[in-house]
């Protein structure tokens, strides 16, 4: 990993440390992680496609055709990308990247009525705005690219449009199957972000969880929430699945049986 994200940063202010590079299968389902520099992405692997989830800088796209060409999969199998929420860590790097594969964006119901219908997305206020502010140096205080500056502004931000270029894939609904990924269900889990989704694996027992869930502090629960009613039903309805493998946004993988049991609710002095 390059100095401009520091991992030794993260070393030091989070105890589970950075995330790492790593493959996991498990009956059939493939996912490959790939640490950038504000979050991690994840590379779905189907039989005859690949779905990039989640890209938050423009820096990274180079990591993400390396870990394509290390999984002997090429950039022309990528079917689509897709962001967990439309905040800016998970955002900035792919509308660029979707228009340099030709391939369309693929947005959760809520958040494709975002962009295209104006639907007003909450973001977190007061205390929890504060609670964010370590969370930077637990990252590795990653240092903003010159084209991240430049375009990023435009997402991801409570004032951002979020007017994507590339073409626009229908919309997912809650339990749809993930296009090109046999296997996978979308789940709609507001609570972190009114537009949040996971990606559920029932038989291999694997979820992508963006932001719902983070990896700072050993696996615990996001204390950023932007509604706490709407993210207690979220985690009732994940608690209440098969999961051993949680992807999360931010930190290395979280493993173990009936895991999402096992996540921490941080108390409101910890970041």
């Amino acid at each position: 990993m390059s100095l401009a994200t520091m991992p030794w940063l993260a070393r030091l202010t989070a105890p589970a440390g950075p995330a790492s590079p790593r493959v996991v299968s498990r009956v059939g389902a493939t996912v490959a992680a790939v640490p950038g520099r504000y979050c991690v992405t994840y590379l779905i692997v189907g039989p005859e496609s690949v779905t990039v989830v989640d890209l938050g800088s423009n820096g990274d796209h180079a990591l993400i055709l390396a870990a394509l060409a290390r999984l002997r999969r090429s950039a022309a199998e990528v079917r689509t990308v897709m962001p967990t929420h439309l905040h800016m860590d998970h955002i900035i790097g792919i509308d660029a990247f979707a228009r340099r594969l030709g391939v369309p964006v693929t947005l959760g119901r809520t958040a494709h009525d975002a962009v295209t219908r104006g639907r007003k997305l909450r973001f977190p206020r007061g205390l929890h705005t504060l609670r964010a502010a370590p969370t930077y140096l637990m990252q590795g205080a990653p240092r903003a690219t010159l084209q991240d500056w430049r375009v990023g502004l435009g997402f991801g931000f409570p004032w951002s449009q979020n007017r994507f270029r590339a073409a626009l894939a229908p919309a997912l609904d809650h339990g749809a199957p993930l296009p090109g990924a046999p296997g996978w269900t979308v789940l709609h889990t507001p609570g972190h972000a009114d537009d949040a989704i996971c990606l559920h694996h029932a038989a291999a027992r694997l979820l992508v969880a963006g932001d719902t869930v983070r990896n700072f502090n050993g696996g615990e629960w996001n204390p950023l929430a932007c509604d706490a009613a709407a993210y207690q039903q979220t985690q009732e309805q994940l608690r209440a699945l098969e999961v051993e493998v949680v992807f999360p946004g931010h930190g290395p993988i979280v493993e173990g049986a009936r895991v999402l049991d096992g996540l921490r609710t941080l108390p409101r002095f910890m970041p």
